[in-house]
Parts: C-alpha cells; sequence; structure tokens
C-alpha cells in the first residue's frame, strides 16, 4: 500500500469513527439557537434590549466630553469623539418620547454609551446603566407590536413576555435618529 492510499485510509477511518454513535451513549448537545441582547434601563425601570450583534462598545463618558450641536432636535445632545470619528449621541429616553435622562438623574456626570452600528453609520445611545448581556430563545420574543405610543411602536422590534423588556430595532433607531438630519 503506498502514503497516498494510507493516507487516504486513515481519513476515512477517522471520519467513520466520528460518525459512529457516542460510546458513552449521550445524546449530541443541540445547537444553542439563542440570541444575545444587551440590556439597560431605559426611563428608570423600562427594561430594554439591543442586539448584541448591533453593539459596537459600551463606554463613560464625562460631560465635559459632550460638544453641544445648535439647531438640532432635542434628542440629539451633541457629538463625541469616538476611536477618532465624530459620533453623534442620542438621548434614547427622549427620542421615545420619555423623560430627558438629565431630568431623570440630574446628577448623572458619567453617562454610558452604547455605540450601535448599522452598515456604515454609527450613534451612541446615551443611558443611565447598562445591566448585562442576556442569552433569549428566539421562540421567546413576541412579534407583535402591542406599544401604544406613535414614537415608540416603529423602534420597538419585540418584547419578552411578562413584562422582561422590550428589544428595539438598532437599525430603525439609528435611522430614526438621523432622519432630521437629512
Amino acid at each position: 500500500m503506498n502514503a497516498a492510499a494510507t493516507t487516504h485510509s486513515t481519513q476515512v477511518n477517522s471520519q467513520e469513527a466520528f460518525l459512529q454513535p457516542d460510546p458513552l451513549g449521550l445524546a449530541p448537545i443541540p445547537e444553542d439557537t439563542r440570541q444575545r441582547f444587551l440590556r439597560f434601563r431605559l426611563s428608570g425601570e423600562d427594561i430594554t434590549l439591543l442586539p448584541l450583534a448591533k453593539v459596537a462598545e459600551v463606554l463613560q463618558l464625562t460631560t465635559a466630553e459632550i460638544l453641544p450641536i445648535p439647531d438640532v432636535p432635542p434628542w440629539l445632545l451633541g457629538m463625541c469623539n469616538w476611536r477618532g470619528e465624530m459620533l453623534w449621541l442620542v438621548d434614547v429616553s427622549r427620542l421615545m418620547g420619555g423623560v430627558p435622562l438629565w431630568r431623570q438623574v440630574p446628577t448623572l456626570e458619567q453617562p454610558m454609551v452604547i455605540v450601535v452600528r448599522s452598515d456604515e453609520r454609527a450613534v451612541g445611545l446615551l443611558v443611565e446603566q447598562v445591566d448585562d448581556a442576556d442569552l433569549i430563545a428566539p421562540e421567546t420574543i413576541v412579534h407583535l407590536n402591542t406599544i401604544d405610543s406613535p414614537i415608540l411602536a416603529p423602534l420597538v422590534a419585540g418584547h419578552l413576555p411578562n413584562h422582561q423588556g422590550i428589544i428595539l430595532d438598532a437599525d430603525l433607531l439609528i435611522e430614526h435618529s438621523f432622519r432630521p438630519l437629512a
């Protein structure tokens, strides 16, 4: 038997061994289909989630790092330098028709910024606090939008049952943030 035949025979045998049932009789581990979401609070107790795949970074700013820009919608707080780029900063609570972040927490000196990216655009979402990352099974997400707010409804991709949180559509959130500037 030549070297090529021996190599081929070894490859076939290793593939056959891989396809054989587990000698311990254990069932194969099912594929994990859960999706990752970043959880943060909006307007105090409202749990809000963003797909982690759209989150580029989470950082903390000082108010001195925010450059105010005149004549923009009230939810656009200004810009900051992010990795050499100018990044628009959005007060998510105000964008969604809620109380501005600075009124909720007047002493907030170092807000958290969730940098979300969609295609070539990025925006920084100012929030008081980022909680954690969650793994959520897609079948538990309710896609029927039952939000009554005409401002909030288009930005919601779904929600979790029993008031466990709303899931924002990051692409629409970015688009909505830039709409008044076009």
